[in-house]
């Protein structure tokens, strides 16, 4: 399960995306990034110059939800 994301991501590395956070109690951000780094079981995102790191359990669970322009 975890080699698939890798592989996904690495397709989209580098393309503009938009990033859909669920931040909690119904509250969702929306932001346009680009995949800078992909490692083992995490990948950072680069947003308004601003470097966020999540895993690939949350993309599993939709805390972040990314789709291509």
């Amino acid at each position: 399960m975890y080699k698939n994301i890798h592989n996904i991501l690495n397709e989209i590395k580098e393309k503009e995306l938009i990033a859909i956070i669920d931040e909690g109690r119904s509250r969702k951000k929306e932001v346009k990034c680009k995949i800078k780094d992909i490692y083992r079981r995490i990948f950072t995102i680069e947003c308004d110059n601003l470097l966020m790191s999540f895993s690939y359990n949350d993309l599993i669970c939709k805390t972040i939800t990314l789709k291509t322009m």
